[in-house]
């Protein structure tokens, strides 16, 4: 019977005993290790599907000399983490890859275990379209022209996310686009969802994708027509919902049209519209949003809710480079914002709130434990960032060492509703005399939280430690990032020129007059790592 291996090898009377084998089979399919995957904090998933695995070879090699042919697992389609997900050590395809290779370094060792290639086998029939003999005899040509357009848009993906663009919110319509049947007509108890048929567990399927993308970093934002009661209701009580209420950092359903309300939820989480996707079964509304917001990616679903996941892995959406604790707690990270937001409403001015927060401040160079963090800012920050130098994770390796040539700084921001993570990063380059930011990266979660001030401070404190008496600074102009272009000004800074897009300032360091009214208490960060 399927999926019952288990009870036909601990049953001596099984029909697998009865038929007295000498060849046994095991074919475990990579669909329901999916369905066993934890999600990302399940890290000891390879690690007990091996040790299952091999379990059951030795309990059939205990019965008598058994020839064992284990299929391995053929790769699957997960977008998780884009190309990444090949390396990230969390992702459920670095699981599977990590799995065969294990599968076949035991099995070398064990007498009359054989591995059966299943992956190869599934590659080749899907390979040989991709690999034209022909085109390599004749020309050289490494695979069919047809598969050009989507290997050219994967390295355009991956080079894209390398310079800061990629997707950081998906907007999620509801009826028939996380489950079948409109919630209105059928009810909380008749919505398709969950083993009652293909469809129903296609929309799980893709929920848990969703769910997936969550947790590794992808905001997840509703936007449905439909009653914001009722289909919250949804995501609390019915069992088959694989997304919670607790994956969803931002929850619009209303009858208003979709265009407004998606400009609504990217003002409340102030990322740049051009890190959408939305998702929705209706033609029309994908339209009507295209037409509307024209910065949003808006693909096409499939008719088929059981092609969701397939759609997902052809479009390519969410290439990544990096797994950091900001990116496990993002979701997190901006509902505790929506809860600053609240309070701040509650609050007769700015100062008075900024007090109410008792917010911390932990300043510290570049750190190993900092790095994957500071790499995410570097790369992906476009609109507070000053220069939009995008360095290599060996060259912050060398700022953070060369400590005679390079100041670095990274300043997490912790308050009374929770950890912020690292918001701000700093490069500056040292001389005899002057230090030159070289990078300035502050997240426009924490604007008006008074730490661009609580950050200068610190570059002044440090420059003055180091023996500097003037601090240089530049602003490069991009399309993204005027709302730093005063900065300087606004900081004290004289002009010292312009050259094409890029203004020069400078700042004695000797002038500084320090703060007194930034309600945030500094606690110098312990250096690891170097």
């Amino acid at each position: 019977d399927f999926n019952n291996i288990q009870q036909e090898l601990l049953d001596p009377k099984s029909r697998l005993y009865d038929h007295n084998p000498e060849i046994v089979i095991f074919f475990n399919c990579v669909q329901m290790l999916e369905e066993k995957f934890g999600g990302l904090e399940d890290r000891s998933f390879a690690e007990a599907t091996v040790e299952e695995i091999v379990g059951n070879w030795k309990t059939v090699r205990s019965t008598g000399d058994i020839v064992v042919l284990q299929h391995n697992f053929c790769l699957p389609l997960d977008f998780t983490f884009g190309s990444y997900s090949g390396s990230c050590p969390v992702a459920f395809r670095n699981a599977i890859i990590k799995i065969n290779a294990e599968l076949s370094r035991t099995a070398s060792e064990i007498s009359n275990v054989r591995i059966i290639d299943t992956e190869f086998q599934a590659s080749y029939y899907g390979k040989r379209a991709w690999l034209d003999d022909r085109l390599w005899c004749q020309a050289k040509q490494a695979l069919s022209p047809t598969f050009l357009p989507p290997l050219v848009k994967m390295v355009s993906d991956v080079i894209l996310e390398g310079r800061g663009v990629g997707v950081k919110c998906v907007v999620l319509d509801l009826d028939n686009t996380l489950w079948g049947g409109i919630l209105g007509d059928v009810g909380l108890n008749g919505i398709e969802i969950g083993e009652i048929s293909s469809v129903g567990i296609g929309f799980s399927r893709f929920q848990k994708a969703l769910k997936l993308l969550g947790e590794r970093g992808i905001l997840l934002a509703v936007c449905s027509k439909n009653v914001q009661a009722a289909a919250e209701e949804v995501f609390r009580k019915h069992p088959d919902m694989e997304l919670s209420l607790d994956d969803i950092v931002c929850f619009t359903a209303n009858y208003e049209d979709k265009a407004n309300n998606i400009l609504a939820i990217q003002e409340s989480l102030n990322i740049g519209l051009d890190s959408f996707v939305f998702l929705d079964d209706s033609n029309f509304e994908r339209d009507y949003v295209r037409s509307s917001i024209p910065e949003i990616q808006v693909p096409d679903l499939p008719e088929d809710p059981t092609e969701y996941l397939q759609a997902m892995t052809r479009w390519n959406l969410f290439e990544s480079s990096k797994f950091s604790t900001e990116d496990a707690n993002r979701t997190s990270l901006y509902k505790s914002e929506a809860t600053r937001r609240e309070l701040r409403n509650k609050h007769p001015d700015l100062s008075s709130y900024l007090q109410s927060l008792e917010m911390v401040a932990i300043v510290a160079p570049f750190n190993e434990f900092s790095l994957p963090r500071v790499s995410q800012l570097i790369q992906r920050s476009n609109q507070w960032n000053l220069t939009t130098y995008r360095h290599s994770d060996a060259q912050l390796r060398q700022f953070a060492q060369a400590t005679d040539r390079h100041l670095t700084l990274t300043i997490r921001l912790k308050d009374r509703l929770g950890d912020n993570g690292i918001v701000a990063v700093v490069i500056g380059n040292l001389t005899q005399s002057d230090m030159t930011i070289d990078s300035w990266i502050m997240s426009c979660r924490v604007l008006g939280r008074r730490v661009e001030e609580l950050t200068f401070s610190m570059i002044i404190q440090k420059a003055q430690a180091l023996g500097c008496q003037r601090i240089i600074g530049h602003y490069i102009e991009s399309s993204k990032n005027s709302m730093v272009a005063e900065l300087f000004p606004k900081l004290g800074f004289e002009m010292l020129g312009t050259e094409g897009k890029t203004r020069t300032y400078t700042f004695d360091v000797n002038k500084f007059v320090p703060y007194t009214d930034i309600p945030i208490e500094i606690v110098e960060g312990v250096e690891h790592g170097h």
